[in-house]
């Protein structure tokens, strides 16, 4: 599996009790991964490619292998409904115990260890932000990437 595929499970993986709310909050974990990461020796391919968008840095390669990942089983997503007259929805992302054992399997190549280590630092740093003041930190740090965004 390349490195990209492995961003969205190492997240996971880091992160308590291996889930993640939201879809907003995952793009942003991992465009900070990939910005402040020590992930040395990456190429393109081994990167997701972000655009400004509508709540900052977006990637839809990052849902494609999302779904990917969920059809495989070794993430389990589920859809949480907020506001039924506005169609809000909220998604949750959770590691399966497949896709545990799968990453713990792939940690035995030294670079992904690397890229398990960032994961954590960047949950440890950033897992428990408020969405709201994580893009507020995101658009201060990477302005480039606010330029299209509903909430400015």
């Amino acid at each position: 599996m390349n490195i990209r595929k492995m961003l969205p499970l190492a997240l996971l993986y880091a992160g308590e009790e291996h889930h993640i709310d939201g879809r907003t909050r995952f793009q942003k974990l991992i465009f900070l991964m990939q910005m402040e990461g020590n992930l040395d020796g990456l190429t393109p391919t081994d990167t997701y490619r972000f655009e400004p968008y509508d709540y900052g840095p977006f990637s839809s390669t990052l849902y494609d292998d999302l779904d990917d990942h969920i059809e495989q089983g070794l993430i389990e997503d589920s859809v949480e409904e907020i506001d039924e007259d506005e169609e809000i929805v909220k998604y949750e992302y959770r590691l399966r115990p497949e896709g545990r054992e799968f990453v713990e399997k792939q940690i035995a190549d030294s670079e992904l260890e690397s890229v398990v280590q960032e994961a954590e630092r960047i949950v440890r740093e950033y897992g428990d932000i408020r969405l709201p003041e994580l893009i507020d930190i995101v658009y201060s740090k990477y302005p480039k990437y606010a330029e299209n965004s509903v909430l400015r």
